[in-house]
């Protein structure tokens, strides 16, 4: 609305299939987390026409921020680490501790901006194989 754009938005069961049906050109556009536009602006795939950012991003140091063209803009994803409401204090600060201290290692966050979407899909399915076998073995129901 800020932009005075008229986008007809299209609902997916995912990020998959629209990001398919934008490689293959059933769709002109998509707004996306970078995580899993990234390697396909990498390999020319997609073009990156701008990030939701208040500041560029240093993966993409030429695409400019919509803020610069509609000043005030900002819309970004965040991810939180989370716990049930009655943790002490004292642990919610060492978890978010030992968080800020692994994201500063170079090799995490390395890591991080190398997974791919398949590689990230894979994982996933793994892991909920892994914990599926756990919450069947241990009788684990839903109230």
């Amino acid at each position: 609305m800020a932009g005075g754009l008229q986008i007809i938005h299209i609902p997916y069961k995912g990020i998959a299939p629209a990001l398919a049906d934008l490689l293959g050109g059933q769709v002109d556009m998509m707004c996306d987390n970078l995580g899993v536009s990234l390697p396909h602006v990498r390999s020319g795939k997609l073009k990156a026409l701008a990030v939701a950012s208040a500041k560029r991003v240093a993966a993409l140091p030429n695409t400019p921020v919509l803020a610069e063209t509609l000043p005030g803009f900002e819309a970004v994803a965040w991810f939180g680490i989370v716990a049930p409401p009655k943790t002490p204090g004292a642990i919610a600060e060492r978890v978010a501790a030992g968080v800020a201290e692994a994201l500063k290692n170079p090799e995490v966050l390395k890591k991080l901006n190398e997974l791919s979407p398949s590689e990230t899909a894979s994982y996933m399915k793994r892991e909920t194989e892994r914990w599926g076998a756990v919450v069947r073995s241990a009788g684990v129901k839903l109230d």
